[in-house]
């Protein structure tokens, strides 16, 4: 049995995007998941080079899977890569109604926004995910 991690990344609100994790357990002998096709969806992000906020939904991947040492060194090279377009991307909000991993989430937020360089922000619910998002988009124009 395994975790698999399916990344849905809905750009039809941009500057607004919004990226919903989903889980699920199942038996399975193929990879985990797709990082190139992830990685390939958020580089045709920074095509147009304006800036834009992460809305991200869904238990964050780190909770329910642990990626293998290819799927980082894939990750990491992709980062570097696109170290310079990254600064597009102006914040990741995650949406978190549970009180407790936010808090939880609040003490790796300096630890995501050093390895991504965008600051990650937290959100109860999705109404206040889009109202933070358009006010770091109204900072950052």
């Amino acid at each position: 049995v395994l975790n698999v991690e399916v990344m849905i990344i809905d750009d039809s609100k941009f500057p607004i995007v919004l990226v919903d994790f989903q889980h699920s357990l199942e038996q399975t002998t193929t990879e985990n998941h797709n990082h190139d096709k992830d990685m390939a969806a958020f580089t045709g992000l920074f095509e147009s080079g304006k800036p834009f906020v992460m809305v991200s939904t869904g238990e964050a991947p780190e909770e329910k899977h642990k990626h293998s040492r290819e799927e980082t060194r894939k990750i990491n090279a992709w980062r570097k890569l696109n170290k310079e377009k990254l600064k597009c991307i102006q914040a990741t909000i995650q949406v978190e109604p549970n009180k407790v991993k936010r808090v939880g989430l609040k003490l790796f937020a300096s630890v995501y926004e050093k390895f991504w360089g965008n600051p990650l922000l937290l959100a109860q619910n999705q109404e206040e995910a889009l109202e933070l998002a358009k006010s770091v988009l109204h900072k950052a124009s």
